[in-house]
């Protein structure tokens, strides 16, 4: 359990309204908040950790942090019940204002399958979304994203660079399915082999959806996929039980954000 007077949020500028007001809830509760210049964080006592998201004019605190073992704390969208760029059911399905949104300590993404029960993930009445693996798809599909999510974690050429590499060392279609794209996901992937991503939550979504998946180490996907991309030809397909019972108790939703819930939980 941490501490929560020993954190502080990041608020960055320029947010829309929506998310300003979720995050002036949470610096209420917080009780120590850092606004607009990330140079501030480095004024932050050694005990306190910082609280901050996906902003790439973050990326040299992140590596900083990363390299001196210094603690913090991400948060970004969930992973299940997300409000925002979801092809599930989103949280307003349950009445959930928000959805959900994920925290880890000193990670990007959840890295390892959690001893936690099932009740979370019941909760989220997602049953229904949760198909059988398919085995027989053709073609691949590269899941990209936006550049605010290179410019923090990769590059803008990776979907790019990865498709002509896949395409040297298998005969199948290889085909870049854009973030922003109209066409549901599960209709994307109704004759795909697998899923490629760097680290988008696409790729949750995918084994969700019963399409193996290949991505990047840093990806919670990675848990039930591969991560060696030569590998192409051999997805796996394993149990995803206890995977989705991790992954609803790393994400909470805007009232377990102020009620005391989420720090309890984190870790």
């Amino acid at each position: 359990m941490i501490d929560k007077e020993k954190v502080a949020l990041f608020i960055p500028p320029g947010l829309k309204k929506f998310k300003q007001k979720l995050f002036e809830g949470i610096g209420q509760t917080i009780g120590r908040v850092v606004r607009d210049d990330p140079r501030r964080l480095d004024e932050l006592p050694a005990d306190v950790i910082p609280i901050v998201g996906c902003s790439p004019f973050l990326r040299p605190w992140y590596d900083k942090w990363r390299a001196t073992g210094r603690t913090f704390i991400y948060w970004d969208r969930g992973y299940l019940r997300r409000v925002f760029a979801t092809h599930l059911p989103n949280g307003n399905d349950l009445g959930i204002p928000g959805g959900y949104y994920r925290w880890h300590v000193n990670k990007f993404q959840m890295d390892e399958i959690l001893d936690v029960p099932d009740d979370r993930w019941k909760f989220l009445k997602l049953e229904k979304s949760l198909r059988p693996w398919k085995k027989d798809g053709r073609r691949i599909v590269i899941a990209d994203t936006l550049p605010d999510y290179w410019n923090l974690f990769a590059d803008l050429t990776w979907s790019r660079r990865m498709a002509e590499y896949l395409r040297q060392i298998t005969n199948r279609p290889v085909f870049i399915r854009h973030k922003e794209s109209k066409v549901p996901l599960e209709e994307e992937l109704a004759d795909a082999h697998c899923l490629v991503a760097h680290g988008s939550i696409a790729a949750v979504e995918a084994v969700v959806m019963g399409c193996p998946v290949f991505v990047d180490s840093m990806s919670a996907a990675a848990l039930v996929g591969k991560t060696r991309f030569s590998d192409i030809e051999n997805p796996v397909y394993p149990d995803r039980e206890k995977w989705l019972h991790s992954l609803a108790y790393c994400q909470y939703n805007e009232a377990e954000l102020v009620n005391g819930k989420l720090w309890k939980l984190i870790s």
